[in-house]
């Protein structure tokens, strides 16, 4: 490509705000001035495709942006939508072991385990019996305390007691059709 073509593409790539910044800081790089500045092709290809590149990025993310804001079901919002009610309850844990109640857990919440506050022994939580009973595999939780899991359903999860009489409060939002 003759010498004086190259310089007009050169010029045409400046012209676009991404190559501008690139072609100006090469310049500053290699202590030319950025009219003296000689471009080869391969260069000014890649510095436009990157323009209609991040053109197009930008494109799409205004798109994804406009049908957030518009309330587009097509377009999760990243966060769990609000929910309309929660399902709560206590449960009377057993020593031997107990698996909790059947409660969805709706995508991107949490079920919260709570220790009632007046059990005479702490709980062991699991993901089965057995775990209840092995220290090295459940998470003990004293009176008063709360832990949170993100399972599908409650009934994945057990719990055993160290004494007679301990229980658990569940509570989870819940998002219910009829909004409520």
């Amino acid at each position: 490509m003759p010498e004086d073509k190259r310089q007009s593409a050169g010029a045409a790539a400046l012209a676009i705000s991404v190559p501008t910044a690139i072609g100006l800081a090469w310049a500053l790089l290699k202590g030319q001035k950025a009219g003296d500045l000689v471009i080869p092709d391969e260069v000014i290809q890649l510095l436009m495709a990157m323009a209609a590149t991040s053109e197009d990025t930008k494109e799409a993310v205004q798109e994804i942006l406009a049908k957030v804001e518009m309330g587009d079901g097509g377009v999760g919002q990243g966060w769990p939508a609000n929910a309309n009610t929660i399902t709560a309850l206590r449960v009377l844990i057993d020593v031997n072991g107990t698996q909790l109640p059947s409660v969805f857990i709706p995508s991107g919440m949490s079920l919260a385990i709570k220790a009632w506050a007046l059990n005479p022994g702490w709980l062991q939580v699991g993901a089965t019996v057995a775990e209840c009973f092995n220290v090295n595999q459940s998470f003990p939780l004293l009176p008063n305390e709360v832990v949170t899991y993100q399972v599908e359903n409650a009934d994945q999860i057990y719990i055993a007691a160290t004494a007679a009489g301990c229980f658990a409060c569940l509570t989870v939002e819940q998002k219910r059709q009829g909004g409520g």
